[in-house]
């Protein structure tokens, strides 16, 4: 009886053995169909990153009132671009900025606050908005880049209400009241939106109204944002006004020099090729202008802001440069 029965016991043990061999078989055929599933899972994402690295350039163009148009009827050098490319353009001009303002709002300077405490609702709080310890004298005329804004976690619109002379800042949803320290930096909006792919142009100076001798703060300035904003893909556009920048020939050299290739001399272009291009039959007043060494008033509404035909040109040549510089997408 004793044999027997361990027989039955060691038969039962054989048959155990080979259930869970069968079952460890099946469980690794499983692990290895669901391990190619995720490798496969994981290529998709893979392939997914490298399709977001392929995407076409954005267009930025920093700047001031040569930037965002002003005497244009609309016509703004960004608008011509984002037709002439399709791509995305972005126009971050405001009326008045010196390079210095176009910088903070950038962020390549950073602009902070004095304490304050931001309430639980939208209501409007006024802020002290510092740059190295003074009034950046920001959002006169245009805020684009900035808004909306965060301070200490709390994303917001900042506004500056002329009545006054004081700075507001508005949350944008209602939420728990933060007290903000001194010191606490605002992170602007356009704050790394560009990268290394995308393309970028830096029209500034004008309001600096820079000479031969102080050019080279205005190239350190526009140096630090190129850096800053980190495409290889920019161009700075040379000044364009003798009137309002007497030495603007000798500034828009220093410019060349230190930029390269990467510098548009757009008012030399201007006076040479600037009434064809736009179809228009010279005035003596344009061939006195030229012959001094001004962009014909034909192409001005003002002593510095442009025709329609103006920016229109000002876009084309851009457009043009992309393409020589090979910033563009290759056309299909």
């Amino acid at each position: 009886m004793k044999n027997k029965k361990f027989k039955t016991i060691e038969k039962c043990k054989r048959i155990f053995v080979l259930l869970l061999v069968l079952c460890t078989l099946a469980g690794c055929a499983g692990s290895k169909a669901a391990g190619n599933q995720n490798a496969g899972e994981r290529a998709d994402d893979t392939e997914s990153v490298v399709d977001d690295t392929k995407r076409e350039p954005n267009i930025v163009c920093w700047g001031d009132s040569l930037t965002y148009g002003t005497g244009g009827e609309g016509v703004t050098y960004p608008s011509v671009l984002a037709e002439k490319t399709g791509l995305t353009v972005y126009n971050y001009g405001v009326r008045g900025e010196t390079a210095k303002q176009i910088a903070i709002r950038m962020g390549l300077y950073q602009m902070t606050v004095l304490a304050f405490t931001i309430p639980e609702d939208t209501t409007p709080v006024p802020v002290s908005l510092l740059y190295q310890g003074e009034d950046p004298v920001m959002m006169r005329l245009g805020d684009v880049g900035m808004n909306p804004c965060e301070i200490s976690g709390v994303k917001g619109e900042l506004s500056y209400q002329e009545a006054d002379g004081k700075y507001y800042f508005t949350r944008l949803e209602a939420g728990k009241e933060v007290s903000v320290e001194e010191g606490a930096v605002v992170t602007m909006d356009a704050a790394g939106k560009v990268d290394a792919n995308d393309i970028v142009v830096l029209f500034a100076g004008s309001n600096d109204r820079p000479t031969k001798e102080d050019a080279a703060a205005l190239i350190a300035t526009e140096k630090e944002m190129i850096a800053y904003l980190g495409s290889e893909k920019y161009i700075i556009v040379g000044l364009t006004s003798q009137e309002m920048i007497p030495e603007v020939a000798a500034v828009n050299e220093e410019l060349k020099e230190a930029f390269g290739d990467h510098f548009l001399d757009i008012r030399s272009y201007f006076l040479e090729h600037g009434l064809e291009d736009a179809g228009i039959t010279p005035t003596e007043q344009d061939k006195a202008d030229i012959v001094a060494g001004e962009i014909p008033s034909s192409l001005r509404v003002d002593i510095v802001h442009g025709t329609p035909d103006f920016y229109q040109i000002l876009g084309e040549q851009l457009y043009e440069k992309m393409r020589a510089d090979g910033y563009l997408p290759k056309e299909e």
